[in-house]
């Protein structure tokens, strides 16, 4: 059984309608109201992650101004062992 030609043409247009009505929806959606837009917030792993990187800064960024350690190889900074004061120097 074909479907007839008026409940075709009827289909058709009501498609067209929603999609006039769509159109419309989102041109006022990308014209928007004036506000800035909202920012997409960062996941809470990548957050940690910049969390982390800033303490290892800072760490590293102390250790430069630490004095080096007089029993460790390769300048390593003072990690306050007592070391020295066992020893007597």
């Amino acid at each position: 059984m074909k479907p007839s030609k008026d409940l075709h043409s009827s289909t058709t247009a009501a498609l067209f309608a929603a999609i006039d009505k769509l159109n419309e929806r989102l041109d006022r959606l990308e014209q928007g109201s004036g506000e800035r837009p909202i920012m997409p917030t960062l996941h809470p792993s990548v957050e940690k992650f910049s969390l982390a990187e800033a303490i290892v800064d800072e760490l590293f960024a102390s250790a430069e101004n630490q004095k080096a350690c007089t029993f460790e190889p390769n300048d390593k900074p003072c990690d306050h062992c007592s070391m020295c004061s066992s020893r007597g120097f």
